[in-house]
């Protein structure tokens, strides 16, 4: 009996023992069913929970498989993700035969420091639509909780993407483009690692093309900064504009260090700076050669070889975009062996900023295309400039050699300071500034006017050393077995100027010029020939013709103008010689492009064909109209042009510095000898 209780007790302790065993074998196999299966009924549950986390629909579709075994590998044959209703775009993310495992020591640790890491991720086919408002407001923008920090961007460990395309559509950076991108990499491969990637489209409403090709796009995107830079090389096309990297790139999500050589080549630097975010001058077309440097943000450029139209220019520059106060800044040095003095003109509005030929208004000679003046208020600047050579143009014998001087820009005035430049025995110096900062409003116009500054000061300039005498002269007296003739003037020239001005534009400054401009030669010579013309002397200009152009000695020559907005008018304008007084009167006015002037020429000497009426030089900058007056100058009004420049001339003299009072004298003595004789027959 007591045998039997023992055995009932027993049956009684093992049958919930056996009840959780055979549980538990259920469990199991049930677990491998569903390991096997796949646990396809995990579907709609996770569907549920990306949508309500996401909160937007999620759309996980079949062959769903999920296995659990020494990690989590999900296979999805078709994975959507909705944009933002009021995005009207077919989706965010269609992705088709994705495969995606995690290994369970990777999640525990997620857990601790929130750094996801990925074992593989593999994907047939993606597409991705990614768009952005002015406003911020995005289709990659999901439901935040503030009170959590940032996650970092997972390590995936192996990346293949057979055939990935995307449409980014920025409306803050005007960018709207179609990339296309694949790649095979992982840990374990690193010989087959390769990435491409290409994008079409247009950057600021301008046409951009650009490929890359690397040994992987992972290393890349990683934030770790010890990590191994990987070598890239590509192209971009951007409007007139092409770009050549061959390199290294790493921490692409992190600091983004790039280093590597580049090759721009393109119509005009405005279309570099346009593409960058960097105020940079129209040009003739360029080719630059540089060393790129990125770390930490900061980038080190050493342009070891730059064409700009003719000019060879060399540079280096350090791009800080940290300051204190949040504008970039640039230092550097800027070097040329030679430049010229033409390959300016695109900066100043003959071209556009694409390079393209900027024409003048019909029947206007002065461009008036608006210059990116407003640009300068992105970026401030410090640099120094030193051009061994500096080519003036054919008009002149000699270049400028050297050339120095301090280029700053700071809150929107752009300088350039320091000029010293050495020509023909003399000097260039003074500043030019242009204030885009705190512009003043045009009222007339209604937008803003940069306020322009000009002081410069030529000194000593020895004018048959600089000036050059013309091809056509130098091959006519070749061809007569003569020397060549000098130039048409000669001396040592010396002036300075000091004029103000407003406008977003070379003829809206122009037009709105005030100061004064003083100029004057001493110890000079002109040739006859010109004399004579402007006198009107017909025996005395045929003689010229035939017996040589000899050259006069000039007694005084000095012109001192006024510029009272944009009109130019002569306070004294003068050329003084042993034969002829020639005085200058009128105006120009530089906004409407139109010329006033009267040449009244006094011959001393005696000659029975002098015909002592002055000359108008009228109408436009483009059609000038040059006529002798129909009735000769009476002797008081020449006088009286005379007087009226006696007191300015008492006034300027002795304010030019020229290191000479020669022609202080002279030219006084010139104008004192003639109103004495103004009114003899």
């Amino acid at each position: 009996m007591a045998e039997q209780t023992v055995k009932a007790s027993s049956r009684t302790w093992l049958t919930p023992i056996k009840g959780v065993l055979w549980l538990l074998l259920g469990l199991i196999i049930a677990i491998v069913v569903c390991e096997v299966l796949g646990w396809p009924f995990l579907r709609e549950p996770a569907e549920k929970f990306l949508n309500d986390k996401l909160e937007r629909t999620v759309k996980l579709e079949q062959p769903f498989q999920l296995h659990l075994w020494a990690g989590v590998q999900l296979d999805v044959g078709h994975l959507f993700i909705a944009a933002p209703s009021d995005f009207k775009v077919p989706h965010l993310v269609d992705a088709h035969n994705i495969s995606l495992k995690l290994r369970y020591r990777d999640l525990w640790q997620y857990t601790k420091d929130k750094q996801l890491r990925i074992r593989e991720i593999k994907v047939d086919q993606i597409d991705a639509q990614l768009l952005r408002r002015t406003d911020g407001s995005s289709t990659w923008q999901f439901p935040k909780d503030e009170s959590q920090p940032d996650s970092p961007f997972p390590i995936i460990e192996t990346l293949i993407v057979k055939n990935g395309s995307s449409k980014i559509d920025d409306a803050q950076t005007q960018a709207v483009v179609d990339a296309k991108f694949k790649t095979e990499e992982g840990s374990n491969s690193q010989e087959a690692m390769h990435s491409e990637l290409s994008i079409t489209g247009k950057f600021q409403h301008k046409p951009i093309k650009a490929f890359l090709e690397t040994a992987g796009f992972l290393p890349i995107a990683t934030q770790d900064k010890n990590s191994a830079p990987i070598k890239s090389k590509g192209w971009l096309e951007y409007a007139k504009l092409r770009v050549d990297f061959d390199g290294q790139i790493s921490d692409l999500f992190g600091q983004k260090n790039i280093q590597g050589k580049a090759i721009a080549t393109g119509s005009s630097l405005g279309v570099l700076g346009d593409l960058v975010g960097t105020p940079l001058p129209t040009t003739d077309p360029f080719r630059l050669s540089a060393t790129l440097d990125k770390s930490a943000d900061i980038w080190n450029i050493d342009i070891d070889s730059a064409k700009v139209g003719r000019s060879s220019l060399s540079a280096q520059f350090k791009y800080d975009p940290r300051t204190a106060d949040a504008v970039p800044l640039l230092q550097g040095h800027i070097d040329g062996s030679r430049f010229y003095l033409a390959d300016l003109a695109p900066a100043f509005g003959t071209a556009k900023i694409d390079g393209s030929k900027a024409l003048p208004a019909d029947g206007r000679a002065i461009p008036n295309r608006p210059l990116d003046l407003p640009s300068l208020n992105r970026m401030d600047m410090e640099i120094s400039l030193k051009l061994d050579y500096v080519e003036l143009g054919q008009a002149f014998a000699l270049p400028i050699a050297p050339l120095k001087g301090n280029l700053t820009v700071l809150k929107g005035r752009f300088t350039v300071g320091d000029i010293l430049a050495k020509t023909a025995d003399g000097t260039l110096s003074g500043t030019l500034s242009v204030d885009a900062g705190e512009p003043e409003k045009d009222k007339n116009k209604q937008q803003y006017a940069p306020q322009w500054q000009i002081k410069l000061a030529w000194k000593d300039i020895v004018l048959e050393k600089w000036l050059q005498v013309s091809k056509t002269r130098q091959e006519e007296a070749k061809k007569k077995g003569k020397e060549v003739p000098p130039p048409y003037v000669t001396g040592t020239l010396n002036g300075k100027t000091d004029l103000t001005g407003k406008g977003s534009s070379t003829a809206e400054l122009l037009g709105s010029l005030n100061g004064k401009t003083t100029v004057f030669i001493e110890r000079g010579q002109i040739s006859r020939l010109i004399v004579e013309l402007m006198g009107l002397d017909v025996a005395q200009s045929v003689s010229a013709w035939l017996g040589g152009d000899k050259s006069l000695n000039m007694q005084c020559a000095l012109m001192d103008l006024k510029a009272t907005n944009g009109i130019v008018k002569p306070e004294v304008a003068l050329i003084d010689t042993p034969v002829t007084l020639l005085l200058i009167n009128g105006n120009i006015d530089m906004g409407e492009e139109k010329l006033d002037l009267l040449l009244a020429a006094k011959p001393k000497n005696f000659s029975p064909l002098t015909v002592r009426s002055p000359i108008k030089v009228q109408g436009t900058f483009l059609q000038p109209k040059v006529s002798p007056e129909t009735v000769p100058i009476a002797a008081r009004l020449l006088g009286s042009v005379a007087l009226a420049f006696i007191n300015p001339l008492a006034a300027i003299l002795p304010y030019l510095d020229t290191g000479s009072t020669s022609n202080s004298y002279s030219c006084s003595q010139a104008l004192s000898h003639f109103n004495q004789q103004q009114n003899k027959p």
